[in-house]
């Protein structure tokens, strides 16, 4: 199905925002409605994406869900989409993307469903993925974004299963985190004329990724000064390859290392209350928990991450 036949077409950055939390663990709505305000209302940003990966979803109750989608939504401005993580398999992820639905999201973004060791092997099986998204399609009815998951996750979607769902019509676009270079560029060649094509690394080879083609992006670590984030993916967009280097060497990299340690993390501690630590130091939320069993993060890695937002430019030593 060309992509101009889709339910919805994505083009831009759609920052994956998070879920403050107060001292007693409940949602702080206060600092989730000045975090999503001053993400959206980056000029250039296309829409939000909440209760996903970054926001916690698997310790947000259906309550949290709602209330923060509806901030979510009288927050954005005219035009820019509303994006929802959903989880689960069969009836839940049905039920999770109802509620979203209901609760105003224009756009779902699906966590693997075959993320469960039964069925993982399933992800490479073109009819299994079919299902599940055929489903979601039949009984949600609202545009879909798949999320890739790197190879090693042992439950990575294969190439002849990304393409046989990307010919349902509210399967709109690809959420490529996928690891690797040479994997997103199978992805780009496979699908870029069926679907939107989204960047989502939080490592060094994302610069590699975006210069091969891209639609855009939707990748938590554009939270940390999301205008850097928006020049990014403008510049790759419009196939300035030198600008779309410098800020991926000067600004991207040091904040890469320092947040998500390349994706190659070395301790239990959350990449989640990294990336809070990250606005905390920068005065934009409060404290940077986070729900168990993941893990707060330590004075080392308080001290990694200042280190980061020094060498990238965001805060002075």
């Amino acid at each position: 199905m060309p992509e101009n036949q889709k339910s919805l077409v994505l083009r831009g950055l759609y920052p994956a925002t998070i879920t403050p939390f107060k001292a007693d663990l409940s949602v702080d709505y206060e600092a989730l409605a000045r975090h999503l305000k001053e993400t959206a209302h980056t000029p250039g940003v296309k829409g939000l994406a909440v209760n996903a990966g970054l926001a916690e979803i698997l310790q947000l109750s259906d309550d949290e869900k709602r209330k923060i989608l509806h901030l979510a939504r009288e927050i954005l401005l005219p035009g820019q989409i509303l994006i929802s993580g959903i989880e689960g398999r069969g009836p839940a992820a049905v039920k999770d993307g109802l509620l979203a639905k209901e609760a105003g999201a224009d756009a779902l973004l699906v966590l693997n469903p075959f993320d469960a060791r039964p069925y993982r092997r399933l992800a490479q099986n073109p009819a299994s993925a079919y299902q599940f998204y055929k489903m979601l399609d039949e009984q949600v009815d609202l545009p879909m974004i798949v999320f890739q998951y790197p190879d090693p996750s042992g439950c990575a979607y294969s190439i002849e299963a990304l393409v046989k769902i990307s010919t349902i019509k509210n399967v709109v676009a690809v959420k490529a985190a996928c690891g690797t270079v040479t994997r997103y560029v199978q992805i780009w060649e496979a699908l870029h004329d069926k679907l939107t094509v989204l960047a989502a690394l939080d490592s060094p080879p994302l610069l590699g990724m975006l210069l091969h083609g891209v639609h855009g992006a939707l990748i938590g670590i554009s939270v940390i000064d999301t205008p850097k984030w928006v020049e990014l993916i403008d510049a790759a967009m419009n196939g300035d390859a030198v600008k779309a280097q410098k800020i991926h060497r000067d600004f991207c990299i040091p904040i890469m290392d320092g947040v998500f340690e390349n994706q190659e993390p070395s301790s239990p501690t959350s990449e989640v209350a990294c990336v809070k630590e990250a606005l905390v130091q920068l005065g934009q939320i409060p404290n940077s928990l986070v729900r168990p069993p993941a893990v707060d993060v330590t004075a080392d890695h308080k001290a990694h991450v200042k280190h980061a937002l020094i060498a990238s430019g965001l805060i002075k030593s």
